[in-house]
């Protein structure tokens, strides 16, 4: 029995990547799979097969609808190949979908800097999916991890309306006045989990003041942290920048996962 698939669910869940598993388990007369026979579909790919034909098409289209539709429930679907689906074997299949969703933790990059690339380096081995943008397209590395996808951009602000709600937003780019312009887009959407924005903390009072100027409130710039980073880890290499980031951004989810309870004790 192949059992590859296997291996491909366990990349895609590191990833991050949600993905439906779609089996077949029941079989009568012809058919071009064998009862066990499984394929994993997600938005972008599909991994296997059921038997091809329309009766796969037909499973992915279900199966990307589901997906779409964050749909967690298992169900079962009957395809009988010959009248219905045009398939010369004839026969009938009942097929399995499984749904394999992944905790939606979704980080927008913004630069392709040393400091960005190692935060992406590191990202490779969090369940996450990750948007990376910069107007630079030689500064992205060749290699790019499988929860990566790159966005090439002339004009990086407009690209934070398409982000997705509770979104984690790292701002690390080459110019301070678009690492300002992000900023305030970030803050204006309402929606973000976390604004991180790289730099000292001349930069950070500068930004502060200049946000303060443009109307924006105490509460609102409060959203904006800058230093990023872990607090007690001080470095200028992207790589321990990269692990003091990471840390930040673990204790915030933990935070925000923990029930109330936990995350505010009764004193």
């Amino acid at each position: 029995m192949n059992t590859k698939w296997v291996q491909e669910a366990a990349r895609l869940e590191k990833s991050g990547i949600d993905f439906i598993m779609v089996s077949v388990i029941s079989i009568k007369g012809s058919t071009p799979r064998e009862i066990g026979a499984r394929m994993l579909v997600s938005q972008h790919a599909i991994y296997g097969t059921v038997g091809g034909g329309n009766l796969e098409w037909q499973a992915i289209a279900k199966a990307r609808e589901s997906l779409t539709e964050r749909s967690t429930e298992t169900h079962t679907h009957d395809y009988p190949l010959g009248a219905t689906l045009g398939q010369c074997c004839g026969g009938f299949v009942t097929l399995l979908f499984e749904s394999v969703l992944q905790s939606p933790l979704h980080i927008a990059i913004f630069g392709a800097g040393h400091v960005g690339r190692a935060i992406v380096h590191c990202l490779e081995n969090i369940p996450c999916q990750v948007t990376w943008i910069d107007s630079r397209e030689q500064e992205f590395p060749r290699f790019i991890p499988d929860n990566v996808t790159i966005q090439l951009s002339e004009f990086p602000v407009d690209d934070v309306i398409d982000m997705p709600a509770q979104s984690y937003y790292l701002i690390l780019t080459h110019n301070h006045q678009l690492d300002l312009e992000l900023t305030e887009a970030a803050i204006k959407r309402n929606d973000a989990t976390f604004i991180g924005v790289i730099g000292s903390k001349t930069k950070s009072a500068r930004f502060r003041h200049r946000l303060q100027n443009k109307g924006f409130s105490d509460a609102q710039i409060a959203t904006m942290h800058c230093p990023m980073g872990d607090t007690e880890i001080h470095s200028k290499q992207p790589g321990e920048i990269a692990i003091s980031v990471l840390a930040q951004l673990l204790k915030i989810r933990a935070t925000a996962a923990a029930p109330v309870s936990q995350a505010m004790p009764i004193k």
